[in-house]
């Protein structure tokens, strides 16, 4: 593991919540090293993934297929193939990075939930929240450019479906209430997105404090396109399927946090969204509530 002066931070994100951008901004850390989503790449495409139904294997394995077929022109970390959990834990996360500074995963809350004993050593946790409102008008039609049957039925609540058995959220509470109760995070960061946006200064400065990362003024803007993305450790088949679907492209684009409009009102949400809100609002409510607020800094 590192030397006792690097810090090492996990992100634990839903998605759809600017968690890219915020890796895109660590990456003006100095010293830095970015890792992209190790455990989720292992739930959704490793040997050991949390299986869809068999009704949406036939658009995952197209989707996978095409993705795979993606010459990236660069090398982003590790092959999808050979992430298994172990793998992700002892290889990637309680790696050696002996020159960096900061070791920063973001990293999805389902993609270790179920998996708890796989959390790796020596991190600090934080989690990244948003209004599901937004999450899941955004998370839609993320799916919809992956493939029709995944837009779908996404939303029939069960096992089956693509999306987590508690819609992100719960996992997000779930894995919450374990870092705290034995004393792993005793008080994890909890940093809502729309707040980040409208003040970002004060939320990453209250962050980095809190995560023993050492703040700087060029964590609020950055360069357009992957050129940093480049340096991320990263599955080839995350990047690879952005090639095709563009999930992280806005992502990639940005430059800066800024704020976003107001969320929809709940008349005007497809009844499959309103699902996933009204199952994920008690607990954003309640992560909400333990937020980092940037009225107190």
């Amino acid at each position: 593991m590192a030397d006792d002066k690097q810090v090492r931070v996990i992100l634990w994100c839903i998605p759809r919540t600017v968690s890219t951008a915020f890796g895109k901004c660590m990456s003006n850390l100095d010293d830095v090293q970015i890792i992209n989503e190790p455990y989720v790449s292992a739930y959704a495409i490793g040997p050991e993934m949390f299986s869809p139904s068999e009704h949406l294997k036939k658009e995952a394995e197209e989707f996978v297929g095409k993705s795979s077929e993606i010459d990236l022109g660069f090398h982003p970390g590790w092959e999808t193939n050979k992430a298994t959990y172990k793998f992700i834990k002892e290889n990637i996360l309680e790696a050696e990075y002996p020159d960096k500074k900061v070791v920063f995963v973001k990293d999805m809350s389902h993609g270790i939930a179920w998996k708890l004993h796989m959390l790796p050593e020596g991190y600090r946790h934080a989690f990244l929240i948003r209004n599901p409102v937004k999450v899941f008008t955004s998370w839609k039609k993320v799916l919809e450019k992956i493939g029709k049957a995944l837009s779908t039925v996404y939303l029939l609540a069960n096992k089956n479906s693509i999306i987590p058995e508690n819609y992100g959220f719960g996992e997000s509470f779930q894995l919450y209430e374990h870092l705290v109760k034995y004393g792993i995070e005793p008080n994890p960061v909890i940093i809502d997105s729309d707040d980040l946006l409208e003040n970002p200064e004060i939320i990453l400065r209250e962050f980095c404090k809190r995560t023993g990362i050492q703040y700087k003024d060029e964590l609020l803007n950055w360069n357009a396109g992957d050129s940093v993305v480049q340096k991320w450790k990263s599955s080839d088949l995350l990047m690879q399927g952005n090639q095709l679907c563009g999930y992280y492209e806005d992502a990639f684009a940005s430059q800066n946090f800024y704020k976003s409009p107001p969320a929809a009102d709940r008349k005007d949400i497809p009844e499959d969204v309103k699902i996933c809100v009204d199952a994920s609002m008690p607990y954003y409510e309640k992560m909400y509530a333990l937020r980092l607020r940037p009225e107190k800094q």
